[in-house]
């Protein structure tokens, strides 16, 4: 197969035409000599114009949770308590579920900008459990019947009056049985959320703390050669109930088991992830340091003996420095240990990663989302916020990832936060412009850096010999793709086949 009639982004030069032969790229560069390195009767595909990057990778999602959003009640756009109330009555009278379960609550876009009680949710739907995740997926509220199926006649954790009804980090297992039964998960949801993501580029995915039923659909779904795009799981590190025990690597088809995942922080947005000194705006508050540290190295030990690498959440600058250590004394396995997040980091912080220099698997849109950081940290302590450049000079390893459904799926969203870090509205976590990176930069995040972060340093680069991962783009240049989003995408090809029902801008939900 042949591509020509348009540019072809090879490392950091645009050639004319590319060639692919047996699933690799065989030759790139110019149009006669490609032609010339072509076999007779070479099929060809017309570019029009448009750009051929390499094939894209998010090292970091929970296609678990983007499946099931789809289900479930979606809160981004609720902007109030009352709103909220309306929204859940109606999807009460038109869903028979056990349970309701809504995701994206942002208390930060509400007008109240608080928790609603438990009360207040028993108005709309007081005949079935309710439980409503915050956008980060580190907390969530409950009204009377949830809290009841959750704790019954048992103590449950409550800091004040104000969130008596509302559990943090590992408070919410309490309530995974009780959305597992309300969201039942399918290898269908999963393969339509693949088939989604594709339609945005990208050709990997690493799907994190992959808990046991979806790890099951995900290998049915591979052995019957039904898995759109690869994916790269990360089991949890400490196995809770209902999953089998400690995972170990595997790989079939293009599913992988290559690490696991755990936890040392939560998230800003709750104020549980864990900082060096308070919240600017909660005093009393520093966030929450989850999990010992002997004990984790003694996990992440038992880890890489079965050949999986760990993959350590810290958001706070007291959990990221904890994540260096811990991640600098892991044994090498084939895919390399990892940092997830790594949102704050001041100079000192930033000291300890230049010596160490971990891979951080990093989440550009966060930028974007999180513009209320300023006010959360403080505006001296928030320009440290999300410095891909300073990470990126100190030679810190940096891979790009969406979080999603915890923030949008769409790669392209990311890069351009990575560029131009203000959205339409002005408003950045931290707009300090020497922290931008340039769109060739952005979308290396994306394809050699996530790569190289899920395992398959081959992968992300149109080069000879490479793997013909490829993303055909409808406009002519980098910098118009990130402009334009997902909808630019025009073709997503894996190994040298293009994905039918796989383009055309194809984007899944956040």
């Amino acid at each position: 197969m042949r591509f020509e009639r348009g540019r072809v982004l090879a490392g950091r030069r645009l050639e004319e035409a590319l060639l692919v032969e047996d699933g690799r790229v065989a030759a790139v560069g110019s149009l006669e000599a490609v032609r010339r390195a072509s076999p007779t009767g070479t099929d060809v595909v017309d570019l029009a114009g448009g750009l051929v990057v390499p094939g894209l990778a998010d090292a970091h999602l929970h296609l678990g949770e983007i499946a099931r959003e789809r289900a479930g009640v979606d809160l981004g756009a609720v902007r109030s308590l009352a709103e909220l109330r309306e929204r859940l009555a109606v999807y009460a009278q038109r869903h028979a579920t056990p349970a309701i379960v809504g995701r994206g609550l942002d208390l930060e876009r509400l007008a109240e900008r608080r928790w609603p009680t438990a009360e207040e949710l028993d108005g709309p739907v007081a005949d079935r459990p309710v439980v409503l995740f915050h956008a980060s997926g580190h907390a969530a509220v409950l009204n009377t019947a949830a809290l009841e199926r959750a704790f019954g006649g048992r103590a449950r954790p409550v800091r004040s009056a104000a969130e008596a009804s509302v559990l943090l980090e590992d408070e919410q297992a309490a309530v995974r049985p009780l959305v597992d039964e309300a969201l039942p998960l399918t290898a269908e949801a999963l393969r339509a959320s693949l088939v989604g993501l594709a339609g945005c580029g990208l050709t990997t995915v690493g799907t994190m703390n992959t808990h046991a039923r979806e790890l099951d659909l995900l290998r049915e779904l591979a052995d019957g050669g039904r898995l759109p795009i690869r994916v790269r799981a990360y089991p949890p590190l400490r196995p809770g109930a209902g999953d089998a025990g400690r995972a170990r690597a595997e790989e079939r088809g293009r599913l992988a088991v290559v690490g696991v995942k755990g936890f040392l922080d939560g998230a800003f947005g709750p104020r549980t992830a864990s900082l060096s000194e308070p919240y600017a705006d909660a005093p009393g508050l520093s966030g929450i340091d989850r999990e010992d540290d002997r004990e984790l190295a003694d996990a992440i030990a038992a880890a890489t003996a079965e050949g999986l690498a760990p993959a350590l959440h810290a958001i706070g600058d007291r959990a990221v420095g904890r994540a260096v250590r811990l991640t600098a004394s892991a044994a090498p396995v084939a895919a390399p240990a990892r940092i997830e997040h790594a949102s704050l980091t001041p100079p000192a912080v930033l000291r300890e990663l230049a010596r160490a220099r971990p891979l951080l698997v990093v989440q550009p849109g966060f930028v974007l989302s999180d513009w209320w950081l300023g006010e959360r940290l403080g505006p001296a302590r928030s320009r440290w916020a999300y410095v891909f450049r300073s990470l990126a000079e100190l030679g810190v390893p940096l891979a790009g990832s969406s979080d999603a459904p915890y923030d949008t799926a769409d790669p392209w969203r990311g890069m351009r936060a990575a560029v131009d870090r203000r959205d339409e509205l002005g408003r950045s976590a931290n707009s300090w412009p020497d922290q931008a990176l340039t769109a060739p930069e952005a979308l290396a995040l994306y394809t050699e850096g996530a790569h190289r972060a899920l395992g398959l340093p081959e992968r992300g680069r149109l080069a000879p010999g490479a793997p013909a991962d490829l993303v055909v783009l409808k406009v002519p240049r980098l910098d118009d793709a990130l402009r334009t989003g997902s909808s630019a995408v025009r073709e997503t090809w894996v190994d040298g086949r293009r994905l039918d029902g796989a383009g055309s801008g194809a984007e899944a939900r956040r």
